[in-house]
């Protein structure tokens, strides 16, 4: 059996670029909210002050991972 060296090489990047995205974060700050989230699509850190609403929170949080998509999808066409 013969090993596609192309295909090892293409694989070592796709690691690369993986490990590089995963390290990405965000943090967005709106009406009393503060959230980090990072490349592998976790949150980070959560803050809001008393009486802020649920869905505020939720929207903030939206905000976050919809920032770190445009990200991530930009970084992708960066390294093709």
């Amino acid at each position: 059996m013969m090993i596609d060296m192309g295909l090892l090489k293409q694989l070592g990047d796709l690691k690369k670029m993986q490990k590089q995205m995963s390290q990405q974060k965000i943090t967005v700050e709106d009406k009393g909210v503060k959230v980090t989230v990072t490349g592998e699509q976790k949150i980070k850190e959560l803050e809001f002050t008393t009486g802020v609403s649920p869905t505020i929170v939720a929207k903030v949080i939206n905000q976050a991972f919809d920032q770190l998509k445009k990200r991530l999808a930009k970084s992708l066409m960066m390294n093709r």
